[in-house]
């Protein structure tokens, strides 16, 4: 039981970052025009938001399978 409870915690933590994530891209993709860095930014917050993606649903499978 205390594992399930584990992976509740890492499926809601995830989820914050993915959404924190998300905030922060939003926040970039309205500007007109992006900096070199900020181009460089949006990469890697897509990148990170589908990992955080990728693991909200290997965890919602492994939580489903109990």
């Amino acid at each position: 039981m205390e594992q399930k409870e584990s992976k509740e915690e890492s499926y809601k933590r995830a989820k914050e970052q993915h959404a924190m994530l998300d905030r922060r891209l939003q926040t970039l993709l309205k500007k007109s025009y992006l900096t070199e860095d900020e181009e460089l930014e949006v990469k890697n917050l897509k990148k990170k938001k589908l990992y955080f993606k990728d693991m909200m649903e290997r965890i919602q499978e492994e939580l489903t399978q109990r």
